[in-house]
């Protein structure tokens, strides 16, 4: 049986593309990923940091959260 490149409606599949198009969409999800963890590596030194070193960089505990985001931001 032969593979049959062409749809019912007459356009043709191109491989090359859709390689391209999931090797982009995978891209993408690593680095989401790879930000996530970035992230919740960020706010597990911060939150073991003490009251008096997290108000030397000028945060509270409460705002460690929007911390770790805004210094892993891209």
């Amino acid at each position: 049986m032969a593979f049959n490149s062409h749809t019912n409606e007459g356009t043709s599949f191109h491989p090359a593309a859709a390689l391209s198009r999931m090797a982009s969409a995978t891209a993408a999800k690593a680095g989401k990923f790879v930000h996530a963890l970035q992230t919740a590596r960020m706010v597990s030194v911060l939150t073991n940091m003490s009251d008096q070193q997290l108000k030397q960089i000028g945060i509270t505990r409460s705002e460690i959260g929007q911390y770790a985001q805004k210094l892993t931001a891209k």
